[in-house]
């Protein structure tokens, strides 16, 4: 089992690299090979996910303390197997959306050299394989980011850049103060740092700046504007990577830092941790009031992110087996729920070439399959029992509560606003589509319905299937990752 831990890497880092290079006969050829690759890659991390393998995987030593290292445990596998269900639907996607696009060659390879680095962040071993692959992330999505190449995509590119480099080196900076500048930490549950007698200060400062550091990628406040800009790039880019695969390795790995590296005992009750839930809470709250005002429909969406990637935070730095549970819950059914989302605005997109809100106005009875896709993930995203959405909100409004915690009980209040303001804005689109009057009807390219192909919408009722599911069987979901919590702490 551990080579199919090699394979699964080494398959879309190769197929990546070799699209460029490969002469294909016509553009169906070149889909048939980024569909098997994607495929494939997406079969082994789902056999990695069911049958993980026994221990650690050395793969390559640089110094006697630094080494890359692989292994799967559980919630490497929980942030795998929601990679293996979402990949290959969005290249069904991207395959329609980017049809009429140039550079398409590029474009698939460097979306299939991020699988390569996301199924990384998922396997390492350790901080330093971790910050690799996390550092990968960056290097393959900024090309996405800036496909288009026009001046709001160079400006999207450029600010992305910025602030996933000034996140880098603040996350460095803290992790070599955690570790002293020697041998990088294993990942062990409950933590393998341990602060030297009359250094708990410093060690308290260098894990917030590490904590802030991987936020960036999960867009937590002040490092958050790159998210909302870079939703210019094409939407298979900002629906999986903006809102599933970036997004998610930047709060798996505060994740790995909290629970895996430093351990909660030196943290828990101390000004660190009411900073860190300080800081998500106020995401919270500050991302839905932008996206409630925004009235661009990616951008808004976008900002909604913000807000929900800082959930997760939260949930993680209450450093409870109940706030633990609710963050890997909202893993699932925020990357759920946001993909469906993006891809019905960039339906949007596609068939009207309209992009606000007001916009969308009487489009429900037109493209009746987008609207109904964007409104039952729009009602999960509410928190609409029994939608996977609620389960995930219930949890994090529990565990808030039973922290004890007074920043606990003021990210409750943050999540309840949140969850209005969400509502507000959901219904704000899905009301006016089907019951209000078309915005200027003739701009309309014709008569008639105007959804998207079935590889359009394929994707979103699959996904949508275990948004109902998972919220249905939502007890034992959270029964199974209650287990993965407790464990941790």
């Amino acid at each position: 089992m551990r080579a199919l831990m090699i394979c699964a890497l080494l398959l879309p880092l190769a197929g990546g690299l070799l699209l460029p290079l490969l002469r294909f006969r016509s553009g169906k050829s070149m889909r048939v090979f980024v569909g098997g690759v994607t495929l494939a890659v997406s079969a082994l991390a789902g056999l990695l996910c069911a049958f993980p393998p026994e221990g650690t995987l050395r793969v390559l030593s640089f110094t006697p303390t630094l080494e890359l290292a692989l292994r799967i445990d559980g919630t490497g596998r929980i942030f795998m197997a929601l990679l293996a269900v979402l990949w290959p639907p969005a290249v069904l996607y991207a395959f329609d959306y980017m049809e009429h696009e140039t550079r398409q060659r590029s474009f698939f390879a460097w979306y299939t050299l991020s699988f390569f680095a996301v199924l990384g962040v998922a396997m390492a071993a350790n901080l330093f394989s971790l910050y690799l692959f996390f550092e990968g992330v960056t290097l393959f999505t900024l090309p996405l980011v800036t496909h288009k190449r026009d001046a709001a995509s160079i400006r999207a590119g450029r600010r992305y850049l910025v602030y996933s480099l000034t996140g880098a080196t603040v996350a460095l900076i803290g992790i070599v103060l955690l570790t002293g500048g020697g041998t990088m930490p294993a990942f062990v549950p409950g933590g393998s740092v341990t602060p030297e007698h009359g250094a708990e200060e410093l060690y308290r400062w260098a894990f917030l700046a590490a904590f802030v550091g991987f936020s960036v990628k999960a867009a937590m406040f002040p490092l958050h504007a790159w998210l909302p800009a870079a939703s210019v790039a094409p939407t298979p880019v900002t629906a999986l990577l903006h809102a599933v695969a970036v997004v998610n390795a930047g709060a798996f790995a505060c994740l790995r830092l909290t629970c895996y590296t430093c351990g909660t005992a030196w943290l828990r009750g101390s000004w660190v941790q009411a900073a860190v839930l300080g800081l998500a809470a106020f995401t919270v709250l500050f991302g839905s009031v932008t996206a409630f005002r925004e009235k661009h429909l990616k951008r808004r969406l976008a900002w909604s992110t913000v807000s929900n990637l800082s959930y997760i935070l939260f949930g993680i730095a209450l450093m409870t087996p109940e706030g633990l549970t609710a963050a890997l819950t909202h893993i699932w059914a925020h990357s759920l729920t946001k993909i469906v989302l993006f891809y019905a605005a960039g339906a949007v997109l596609v068939r009207t070439g309209r992009e606000t809100v007001q916009e969308t106005r009487g489009l429900g009875k037109r493209m009746p399959w987008t609207f109904a896709a964007f409104t039952l993930a729009a009602l999960s995203l509410m928190g609409v029992p029994p939608l996977v959405g609620f389960q995930s909100k219930w949890n994090l409004l529990e565990a808030a509560v039973s922290s004890g915690l007074p920043m606990g009980m003021a990210g409750f209040v943050a999540l309840l606003i949140s969850t209005v303001l969400t509502a507000v804005y959901g219904l704000g689109v899905v009301i006016p589509a089907f019951f209000l009057p078309p915005e200027e009807a003739e701009r309309l390219p014709s008569p008639g319905r105007l959804d998207p192909s079935w590889r359009m919408l394929l994707p979103m009722f699959l996904i949508l299937c275990p948004v109902v599911l998972l919220g249905l069987a939502g007890a034992e979901v959270t029964r199974i990752f209650s287990e993965f919590a407790s464990k941790l702490l």
